[in-house]
């Protein structure tokens, strides 16, 4: 139990604690850029949650959940529907370390 208390320096090392693969890991950030990138998308069209969820036949808590950041949470077919409807398009590239 004294783990509960750890304090992580960074998101890797949490990610590590956690037993995560650098993949996951990457994958977790791949998820959250685009997430960054449909919020702005969505703000810069002037759309509210509801107007965006009834694009994509869902209800509004699900933007919400989607753009608060809850990764876990959030499939990638539902993110891919989102960024049909938004017009966004997005690559996945994994970053490379100099």
């Amino acid at each position: 139990m004294k783990d509960k208390n750890k304090k992580f320096k960074s998101s890797k090392e949490f990610g590590t604690f956690l037993g995560l693969s650098d993949l996951d890991m990457e994958l977790i950030q791949q998820k959250k850029r685009l997430i960054g990138k449909l919020k702005k998308a969505r703000i810069d069209q002037e759309l509210t949650q509801t107007e965006l969820a009834q694009m994509v036949q869902t209800k509004q808590p699900s933007i919400a959940r989607m753009e608060s950041g809850l990764v876990s949470e959030i499939s990638f077919d539902f993110l891919a529907k989102v960024a049909l409807a938004l017009d966004v398009s997005f690559i996945f590239r994994r970053d490379k370390v100099a």
